[in-house]
């Protein structure tokens, strides 16, 4: 009877490895087999779907989407994929009898390149929580990832267009991002402003109608804060009014839009939360006061070391914060004091800007003056390519069980990718232009 029963044991043991077997393995030993098929392709849909900067503007070469996308799987981390760039025809033509030889005009054929590299994350477990959790760790663990890569893609994006735009307007009657004030709010002047700005330097994005003509469209971002002061202007009121239904099911442009005004359809990209915390976005940096500070200190904290919240990304590295009326000058954004357990904006001046120093308690919000990005923009304002799509990597450590699984356990993905801002060969990004509003929150939430 024993040798029956370990017989029939490892029988159906053979059994299980044979219909487990998945075709990938690593570290992780039988981790591997609680992967479900197609993981790692559903997680990087979901955050290109999901993804401000995703699905709704990415096209291939010639398409005039915001975001050209070339996948090239044969390219390794550090290397380069090309982009194909056509410019528009701008001769006379020849008319009647006149000899067209000679004459024709010219493709003027260009490449833009894009460097391409590693970007990995994995969610670490224990076999008590395995045990203890009722739901399909592998699946949440996707979830989360594709979360956090949709982030990390829109991210990205913003950051490169905003510190990469060769052309800045401003709200209002301000000239300077330091003149902005309470009379410079975002409003349907502004978007009047852009659209005669993206007209004179950019290409329109071209998108097919709802009876297969051809429309021309530009776009435009702004924040929550923006949102709201748009939606106290009238004419923007009154514009929507008289739009009545639309039916845009067919055209993904208008996938989650707020309206549109001028022939500029308009999105909100909000402000993200981070447990009590909060980091705005990079259309317009936040977080708030971590500890009391007195009007004399020269050392900002807003969170605390370990937390593995870059809660500051928005921030450039010097510049000028505002909190309750006091605006503070700092000269960087480091971790670490006398114990190393602090975040901080550092080598503050209190009272700048003609301001008085003042304390402030725990929980305040801090912004950059205030100040709000909005972002215009036509067809091919930036390139993503795709040199290896995301991969399940797995790791396994502490001992491991008579099953070939471990105690302590990481799940996580792995993909070459790359993002840039389109240039010309004066190196100037033309497709899109870049307004500063002034973004002050009515509450203080």
């Amino acid at each position: 009877m024993f040798h029956f029963i370990k017989n029939l044991f490892a029988f159906l043991g053979n059994r299980g490895e044979t219909l487990n077997a998945m075709g990938y393995d690593a570290a992780g030993g039988v981790l591997q087999n609680a992967i479900p098929t197609y993981w790692a392709e559903r997680l990087r849909e979901d955050a290109i779907r999901r993804a401000f900067w995703g699905a709704r503007f990415e096209g291939k070469e010639g398409s005039n989407k915001p975001i050209i996308v070339n996948e090239d799987f044969t390219k390794k981390p550090g290397e380069t994929i090309k982009f194909n760039v056509v410019s528009q025809l701008f001769s006379a033509g020849t008319t009647g009898e006149n000899t067209l030889t000679g004459n024709e005009d010219q493709l003027a054929l260009g490449q833009y390149t894009l460097t391409v590299d590693w970007l990995r994350n994995a969610v670490a477990y224990t076999k008590n929580l395995e045990k203890r959790v009722n739901f399909n760790i592998a699946q949440t663990i996707r979830t989360e990832l594709s979360d956090w890569l949709k982030r990390k893609i829109d991210s990205d994006m913003f950051s490169s267009l905003i510190s990469n735009a060769s052309n800045t307007i401003y709200s209002g009657d301000a000239t300077t991002e330091a003149s902005l004030g309470a009379n410079d709010h975002f409003g349907t002047e502004e978007i009047d402003r852009i659209k005669l700005a993206l007209q004179r330097t950019a290409v329109p994005i071209r998108s097919e109608g709802a009876e297969g003509e051809e429309e021309e469209y530009y776009g435009c971002v702004i924040s929550e804060i923006d949102e709201y002061w748009l939606k106290g202007d009238a004419v923007w009121n009154q514009a929507q009014r008289d739009a009545g239904p639309r039916d845009y099911s067919k055209n993904r442009l208008f996938t989650g839009a707020l309206g549109m005004y001028n022939g500029i359809i308009l999105y909100v990209h909000r402000a993200k939360k981070s447990a009590a915390n909060i980091q705005g976005s990079p259309l317009r940096p936040e977080v708030r006061l971590y500890t009391t500070a007195g009007a004399a200190d020269t050392e900002i904290i807003f969170d605390v070391v370990g937390t593995k919240k870059n809660l500051a990304a928005f921030f450039s590295s010097t510049g000028t914060l505002k909190i309750d009326n006091e605006e503070i000058a700092y000269t960087s954004i480091t971790a670490g004091t006398l114990t190393g357990t602090t975040y901080r904006f550092a080598g503050c001046t209190r009272g700048s800007n003609g301001t008085t120093a003042a304390a402030h308690t725990a929980g305040a919000l801090i912004t950059k003056r205030n100040v709000g990005s909005v972002i215009g923009f036509g067809a091919e304002i930036a390139v993503r390519g795709w040199g290896m799509k995301p991969v399940p990597i797995t790791q396994g450590y502490d001992y491991k069980f008579p099953d070939g699984s471990y105690f302590e356990n990481g799940l996580g993905i792995a993909a070459v990718y790359g993002q840039s801002v389109i240039k010309d060969s004066n190196s100037s990004a033309v497709n899109y232009i870049l307004m500063k509003t002034y973004a002050d929150n009515p509450i203080s939430v």
